[in-house]
């Protein structure tokens, strides 16, 4: 969390309920205790471990060690253990091989919490995996939270990665060209996700996309697809996170009745009176 203002409104909310943060600089540390203390609050802090990723993280055990020392004396924050996400192993379609990478990473974890717990700082929170790793990191004896949350809806990149999840979540298009066997739907980017896979129709998940534009989907069927002109058809998203991001609310639907409406909070204040 970074920012003056996201890490005040961070401490602000943490007086309403635990709140956990991962931290991998001192400065950062300090500007959150810092805002702890104007707000009254305290934060927990788990110290962010680079395991393979390079992206967030400290970079080494000894950095671990030196930032839970500066946590541990930082007037409203509470060191609670570590975050390790293995996110270069989710992408690996070679499960053999995700074992491996992510096994990998969840040992040297392990090897940073032993020597935070030889110098004094027991992790009662060790934080990792994610969908695509969440039965193989789940398994580490050392880890003891999961952070996976794709499977919820699922998509199609998710999907293949670790089948045996529903899906849960789709996109309502509609048929609005058709030229002989090419249907253009007017889901394009703007409406779904395509990272790392492409959407499929609900009831016709054997044809590939031909392309996905900003504003349309295009389509080349056969005389299986029963799809015309102004017709609605349920899409599969490629990738979930980058879907959800693009709208305001989700229709709950069951037996093809929308039974409620529930608001997407984290996209901020334009719901058009949902939340009222």
């Amino acid at each position: 969390m970074g920012g003056k203002e996201k890490i005040k409104a961070l401490a602000a909310a943490a007086k309403n309920g635990r709140m956990s943060v991962a931290v991998d600089d001192v400065q950062n540390a300090r500007d959150l205790s810092d805002a702890a203390r104007a707000a009254g609050s305290r934060l927990e802090v788990l110290i962010e471990v680079d395991v393979g990723m390079g992206r967030g993280g400290v970079r080494s055990p000894e950095e671990a060690m030196t930032l839970a020392r500066r946590v541990a004396h930082l007037p409203g924050l509470r060191f609670r253990g570590v975050q390790g996400y293995e996110g270069h192993c989710m992408l690996e379609p070679d499960r053999s091989l995700r074992i491996q990478k992510a096994g990998a990473a969840m040992d040297y974890l392990g090897t940073v919490t032993q020597r935070l717990a030889a110098a004094g700082f027991d992790c009662v929170v060790v934080s990792a995996g994610g969908t695509g790793t969440y039965d193989i990191t789940g398994n580490h004896p050392g880890v003891t939270e999961i952070q996976a949350g794709s499977y919820v809806f699922m998509d199609n990149f998710h999907g293949n990665l670790v089948p045996g999840f529903s899906h849960a979540l789709t996109v309502l298009g509609t048929v609005v060209i058709q030229h002989g066997n090419t249907l253009v739907l007017d889901s394009g980017r703007k409406s779904v996700g395509i990272d790392f896979a492409l959407p499929t129709m609900v009831d016709y998940p054997f044809y590939q996309a031909r392309y996905f534009a900003e504003e349309h989907a295009l389509f080349d069927v056969d005389e299986r697809c029963r799809l015309k002109l102004g017709d609605t058809v349920e899409l599969i998203p490629g990738y979930a996170p980058s879907t959800v991001n693009l709208y305001d609310a989700y229709h709950v639907v069951e037996k093809n009745v929308v039974v409620d409406i529930w608001p997407i909070i984290p996209r901020g204040p334009g719901h058009c009176g949902l939340l009222t």
